[in-house]
């Protein structure tokens, strides 16, 4: 018996459906249309389009609604991309921040679209910090320096 699955030639993910999908890294991903206004960038943060179905667009700074992280680079607005949901995914970490294996992981307090990898825990206590929490896109899986446009690989899900 034959496989049903293809591999995407340009991005390596194991297509289950025309929308669904495998990354080799081991992410779940989906494909939804590009609404950020440029093109994409490969570990960019996105949230659910307000303003068309089966979208998205960047998460701003501090958002509380993550869905994602493209996971393509240089996909035009109003085309599709793949998004990966949950699982093994990489994702750019705010400028001038460094990240630790094992820490928390949530949306940056200053760039859209970005993560910050550098807390060991989320907050707690308090009414704000279950609100914080909400920011959680995952947990880090990597040590990477501080710089400009790093990649850091974590295991995605969100609360």
């Amino acid at each position: 018996m034959g496989s049903k699955f293809e591999v995407d030639d340009a991005t390596g993910i194991l297509m289950l459906s025309d929308k669904v999908g495998m990354t080799p890294e081991g992410g779940v991903a989906i494909k939804l249309v590009n609404k950020s206004g440029v093109n994409s960038v490969k570990g960019r943060m996105v949230e659910a389009s307000t303003a068309q179905d089966n979208a998205y667009d960047l998460t701003g700074a501090e958002d509380f609604q993550p869905i994602g992280v493209e996971y393509e680079s240089g996909v035009a607005d109003g085309s599709e991309c793949w998004v990966v949901i949950y699982g093994i995914a990489e994702v750019l970490l705010e400028d001038g921040t460094a990240s630790t294996h094992g820490y928390w992981v949530k949306t940056s307090d200053t760039q859209a679209g970005r993560a910050d990898a550098s807390n060991a825990a989320p907050p707690g206590g308090t009414v704000t910090a279950l609100e914080e929490h909400m920011r959680e896109v995952g947990h880090c899986l990597e040590d990477k320096t501080s710089g400009t446009d790093v990649l850091a690989k974590i295991v995605m899900h969100f609360n």
